[in-house]
C-alpha cells in the first residue's frame, strides 16, 4: 500500500497520533469527516478526468481532420510540382545549349580577332 508516498508504517503512526491528539471520543467523528473529504476529492477528480477526456476527444478529432487536410495538401503539391520540375529541366537544358552555342561562337570570333590582330608576315624582301 503506497498512498501519496506513505507506506503502511506511516499510516499506522498517523492513526496513533490522531488517537492521541483527538482522543477516542472525537476520532470517529474526524474519521467520518475525512471519509467525506476523500469522497469529494475522488468525485471532483472523476469529473475533471471525464471533462479532460471529453475535451481531449474533441481535440483529437480536430487534430485528425487537420492531419488529413495536410496529407491531401502535400499530395496536391507533389502532383503540381512534377510538371514544374519537368519544365524547369527543359528550360535548364535549353539554357545550357544556348550557353554552349554562345561560347562556341565567342571562341570562333576570338580566333578570327586574333588572326586579324597579328601583323602580316614579311614576305617582301
Amino acid at each position: 500500500m503506497d498512498f501519496f508516498g506513505i507506506g503502511l508504517p506511516e499510516v499506522v503512526l498517523i492513526l496513533v497520533l490522531a488517537l492521541v491528539v483527538l482522543g477516542p471520543e472525537r476520532l470517529p467523528e474526524f474519521a467520518g469527516q475525512l471519509a467525506r473529504l476523500v469522497r469529494q476529492v475522488r468525485r471532483y477528480a472523476g469529473q475533471v478526468t471525464s471533462q479532460l477526456k471529453y475535451e481531449l476527444g474533441d481535440l483529437a478529432q480536430d487534430y485528425e481532420v487537420l492531419r488529413e487536410e495536410l496529407r491531401q495538401l502535400r499530395e496536391e503539391l507533389r502532383e503540381h510540382s512534377k510538371p514544374l520540375g519537368e519544365e524547369l529541366k527543359a528550360v535548364g537544358s535549353e539554357l545550357k545549349a544556348s550557353s554552349e552555342s554562345i561560347q562556341a561562337a565567342a571562341s570562333g570570333k576570338g580566333e578570327k580577332l586574333q588572326e586579324a590582330a597579328q601583323p602580316p608576315s614579311e614576305g617582301k624582301g
